[in-house]
């Protein structure tokens, strides 16, 4: 392992079983070196090269103290006050730039009723009512970490309602809710919405402005939503 490229196509490999392990919902946040070490010796190549821990450590270590690794592995902290045994600590990764988020999950409506007015097919295939709850979705994409449900169903007190999005962040845990409203020049359509909101709250589901997980959204115009939609992926993706 003394030639430079041939350590970082091993670095690459190592990064490609991090970035799995880091995908599993059962993975917590941070994890250490010897959970990883765990993970890339499933790989027969890498568990040739590194035939203990020890060897992967100071193989790591080399790596560090010659600034290669966070050029490969950026998700990575070290403690080195104790020279002799340096602490490793892995997380995961969380890459604004990405043009689509890393690791998200997502189910569609599991709706029977009215199923033939999902003709609106978002870029991963997945069907919407409208084209407004398809442009919140992909927004959604674009985040780290998201487990996203359509037309996810409430069930309290016998009473049932279906709200566009539940959408949980897997790194913080934190679990919202998405209900958008997008016509708004029925009557019938608005009492329906004053009466979704009602019961809502009726059932102790807070807006976010008040502390609570739910967020609601009226279309007005198309600027006022797109603003509306990053302020609140901006909250949902937020550490």
């Amino acid at each position: 392992m003394e030639n430079l490229h041939e350590e970082i196509k091993i670095l690459k490999r190592i990064k490609e079983r991090l970035d799995k392990l880091m995908c599993d919902r059962a993975t917590p946040v941070e994890i250490r070196s010897n959970s990883l070490y765990e993970c890339i010796v499933k790989d027969e190549q890498l568990r040739r090269l590194f035939r203990n821990q020890t060897m992967f450590n100071q193989f790591l270590r080399r790596q560090h103290n010659n600034d290669i690794l966070k050029q490969i592995i950026p998700n990575y902290r070290v403690d080195t006050s104790t020279y002799i045994h340096y602490q490793w600590y892995f997380f995961k990764e969380i890459n604004k730039a990405v043009e689509k988020g890393k690791c998200v999950e997502t189910f569609g409506s599991r709706l029977t009723y009215k199923k033939n007015d999902l003709k609106v097919i978002a870029s991963d295939g997945t069907k919407f009512r409208s084209n407004q709850e398809k442009i919140i979705y992909e927004n959604l994409l674009k985040c780290n970490y998201l487990t996203i449900e359509y037309e996810f169903r409430i069930l309290i007190n016998g009473e049932k309602r279906f709200v566009d999005f539940k959408i949980l962040n897997r790194l913080t845990e934190q679990t919202y809710f998405w209900e958008h409203f997008g016509v708004t020049n029925s009557s019938e359509y608005s009492d329906s919405m004053t009466e979704r909101i009602a019961w809502y709250k009726k059932n102790d589901f807070n807006s976010v402005e008040d502390g609570g997980t739910i967020i609601f959204t009226i279309y007005s115009g198309w600027k006022e939503f797109q603003r509306d939609i990053d302020s609140y992926v901006k909250l949902i993706s937020s550490r």
